[in-house]
């Protein structure tokens, strides 16, 4: 059927013949037509499925950062825990009472003595917690607040762990009778403050309490200053011993201190701790076995252990070392030397020379040290490792390692044992020299302590014995405990 086109005022649009009026309208210009829009085109059905997709991808994916965003700063605080300097500024109070009691503490005269004194670190261990776990943290959480401990305690800690101070203020809400606090968490006060006296000394800073006896001695009335100081006592192996006790804070001069209760633990790290260490736990990881340390020791024909050597600098300590494992190489044994210097310029260059550095240093080569152990090589480290708590921590990681019927990981501490005079006198790099100076902060022996072996399994004095005298006493040790076989001509 033939068409054409019919032009309006209003629109143009195509139309039969047929119906057509008889006579048609004279056409208006083309310049004042209008022409109509086409219909839209209705995207395709993929088109509108990929649309919809990505929509519902991006609000999902919107809700899930803001859903996980609560939860981020809490895995921050967990991975990355403030340090003591850090904890010191994040305790704002908010309001009047509790500023009064944080100035109060920060003014007092004790406070100022504390924090005069070089071997204490302060810090406010409570604000380590990170905030959505405090809820359900006695100390941290629950016993916080007005009325209880308005704000969280002041803290001292001895670097090598031997002592700890604490001053905090009780409410009235902390009370058992009126207006006496609850003994209860005088016990729960002198429990956590003795354990982290003891915390430094112990394996990986872990510890749970296997005895704790408390005696009152006054009653501790509510809204007052209390203080707590704890002594590390004595110290084996995983074991800590620690006494303290509880105390008013003097509100004038020439006041003395009531007693309130004393009490005396003894915290134990679990043995997990050295396989675990400090960090969080992951479900993604797996310890893989292998082959037993005994098959291994077989298959290679020698028994893996570690040579630790300790003494100041200038010592001898890499002297000898470097000695014994040209010998024992010679012996046709595998033993690998690990210098306290050549460490620093790979594995720990990331490292200084603070307290908290020299402990991590030495766990690394304690971890690699026990690797080669196990991998039945005789590991020999050569380093200051000054601290016996550090000491100890290798030697329970070697201990801890051992799996029941298997092979040992023997340990053998040996100090080498030369006066400070002497070391001074050879002072080969001069250290010694740079440190009187003061130069130096924090050099074993001068402004920092060395704490000596007490039951090293050898002892050898080099400024008594040549190298090739230190090295025999040492092959004669082993071959004596069966760690290497060797005949009277290659000893």
């Amino acid at each position: 059927m033939a068409s054409r086109l019919v032009f309006r005022a209003d629109r143009c649009h195509i139309t039969s013949l047929r119906h057509l009026p008889s006579r048609t309208p004279r056409a208006s210009p083309a310049r004042n037509s209008r022409v109509a829009p086409s219909p839209p085109i209705r995207p395709s059905f993929f088109r509108r499925a990929a649309s919809l997709t990505f929509r519902a991808l991006l609000f999902t994916s919107l809700g899930i950062i803001m859903g996980a965003a609560p939860a981020y700063g809490t895995v921050a605080a967990v991975l990355r825990p403030p340090s003591d300097a850090e904890t010191l500024s994040m305790c704002t109070p908010t309001d009047e009472e509790a500023r009064a009691k944080e100035d109060y503490i920060n003014a007092h005269p004790f406070v100022a003595t504390l924090r005069a004194n070089p071997d204490y670190v302060e810090s406010r261990p409570h604000m380590k917690i990170p905030p959505a776990w405090r809820n359900q943290n006695l100390t941290g959480g629950t016993l916080m607040g007005p009325g209880k401990m308005i704000i969280p305690p002041f803290s001292w800690t001895d670097k090598t762990g031997k002592s700890y101070v604490q001053i905090t203020h009780v409410g009235t809400k902390l009370c058992g009778h009126m207006g006496i606090i609850h003994g209860g968490f005088l016990a729960t006060m002198l429990d956590e403050g003795l354990a982290r006296c003891c915390f430094p000394v112990l394996p990986h800073n872990i510890g749970l309490t296997a005895k704790l006896e408390v005696n009152y001695k006054a009653p501790a009335m509510a809204d007052q200053y209390l203080v707590l100081r704890a002594t590390t006592t004595k110290v084996e192996g995983r074991k800590a011993w620690v006494d303290g006790q509880i105390e008013t804070l003097p509100t004038k001069e020439g006041e003395q201190p009531i007693v309130l209760a004393t009490a005396s633990a003894l915290y134990i790290s679990p043995k997990e701790a050295a396989v675990r260490g400090t960090d969080m736990e992951t479900s993604n990881i797996t310890w893989h076995p292998s082959l037993s340390r005994h098959e291994r020791n077989q298959l290679r024909d020698q028994r893996g252990f570690t040579i630790w050597f300790t003494g100041l600098s200038a010592s001898g300590k890499s002297t000898v070392a470097t000695a014994l494992e040209q010998h024992l190489l010679h012996l046709g044994l595998a033993a690998y030397r690990l210098d306290g210097d050549n460490v620093r310029f790979g594995l720990n260059k990331d490292l200084g020379f603070s307290e908290k550095d020299r402990n991590e240093n030495i766990r690394r080569i304690a971890e690699v040290a026990k690797l080669f152990a196990d991998s039945a090589t005789i590991a020999l480290t050569s380093f200051i490792s000054p601290y016996r708590a550090d000491r100890q921590i290798a030697r329970d990681l070697h201990v801890n390692a051992s799996q029941a019927g298997d092979d040992s990981l023997p340990f053998i501490e040996v100090f080498v044992d030369v006066p400070l005079a002497e070391a001074e006198k050879r002072d080969p790099k001069g250290l010694y020299k740079k440190a009187r100076a003061g130069e130096i902060k924090e050099f074993t022996g001068i402004s920092a302590p060395y704490e000596a072996p007490e039951s090293p399994e050898i002892t050898i004095r080099t400024d008594q014995l040549s190298v090739e005298e230190c090295v025999r006493k040492i092959v004669e040790y082993l071959a004596e405990n069966g760690l290497i076989t060797v005949t009277k001509e290659t000893r």
